[in-house]
């Protein structure tokens, strides 16, 4: 009998005792469930619960009735939607230690948001200057109820559907059965458009019913119409006339004219349509004071005012910005001012 090699014996055994440690593995995660935990970290912040399941995690805020409130902070899944994260902030890290979202605008509300589990530590970072960190320590919540309710927009669900500590074996956003499912679980809420649009748009139009396709295009023509901006800027052409009421006050009445026509145009179309804005209509206007202004002078000249009255040349532009289903400048810190 030929013996076998003590070198191959010891490889056949290795790979035994490797495959036996995935099986175990295997057998463990099919097992085993994530834990769902809610913390309730403010009630007037951009930050009200955070609720947990291993490495993932949704942010809602259930007071913010006016839009959307929940979001999405989780590497496991690709390419998210950019208003299911927190005023679209990238995902630095999210594991079960901890999260990082950051923002890449340099005008940014919110620049950073860091929270880690162990201590319940949340913190705040803000754009602005001089405007200090808001720190807050969360405490474990049992609300779940509450916030699933409330959440609007990407839903609490998502996070109760994936509870294998197998990533792979969880559902994943472009199954059918799993969109459908969120779907259904938020299509009656308020506010509840963007996800309503994602989960549906993420699957074929073939494998959607006649009525859940146009559902989907409706919302997508709401969150178009909602995300484009359309308005009118007066630029003055240069030209204006004037009047006085006594004539040694003529050479300043047509100063003061000149300046109050000068400061009716409060912007221009060159800065918008370098912004992406297009000019839709336009049409000549003239502005007028309509009847005297009157310009006072404390140092005594001209017995101390001179009454003037202007009409003043000009453009109105009627401006417009076509939208996306995104809303991209909702963490822009000139909304806020």
């Amino acid at each position: 009998m030929k013996l076998l090699k003590p070198q191959f014996v010891a490889a056949v055994g290795a790979r035994a005792i490797s495959a036996g440690v995935v099986a175990a593995g295997l057998i463990l995660g099919l097992g085993s469930k994530r834990k769902i935990e809610l913390y309730s970290c403010s009630s007037d912040q951009d930050i009200e619960y955070i609720l947990k399941s291993g490495p993932e995690y949704l942010i809602v805020n259930p007071s913010r009735k006016w839009g959307r409130n929940s979001y999405l902070v989780s590497k496991e899944t690709n390419s998210i939607p950019k208003n299911w994260l927190l005023l679209g902030m990238s995902i630095e890290k999210a594991d079960n230690k901890e999260f990082e979202l950051n923002a890449s605008n340099p005008n940014a509300y919110i620049g950073n948001i860091i929270f880690k589990h162990e201590s319940l530590g949340l913190e705040v970072k803000y754009g602005a200057k001089g405007v200090k960190p808001w720190k807050a320590i969360c405490k474990p919540s049992a609300q779940i109820a509450k916030v699933q309710t409330a959440a609007n927009n990407i839903p609490v669900e998502y996070l109760m559907e994936r509870r294998n500590n197998l990533s792979f074996l969880n559902p994943s956003l472009g199954q059918k059965n799993f969109n459908l499912f969120l779907y259904n679980a938020i299509k009656t809420k308020e506010h509840s458009t963007y996800g309503i649009y994602q989960l549906l748009s993420g699957l074929t139009t073939s494998t959607l019913t006649g009525n859940e396709n146009l559902i989907m295009q409706a919302a997508r023509e709401d969150l178009i119409k909602a995300n484009s901006s359309e308005f009118q800027i007066w630029e003055f052409a240069g030209t204006y006339r004037y009047n006085w009421q006594i004539s040694s006050e003529s050479n300043e009445a047509n100063m003061n004219a000149g300046t109050w026509c000068r400061e009716q145009q409060y912007s221009n179309v060159a800065a918008y349509t370098a912004e992406g804005f297009k000019v839709v209509s336009s049409s000549p206007e003239v502005r007028s004071t309509v009847g005297w202004i009157r310009r006072d002078y404390p140092d005594g000249r001209f017995s101390g005012f001179v009454n003037y009255r202007a009409e003043c040349d000009g453009v109105t532009y009627t401006l417009k910005k076509e939208g996306s289903v995104d809303n991209e400048n909702e963490n822009d810190l000139r909304q806020y001012n």
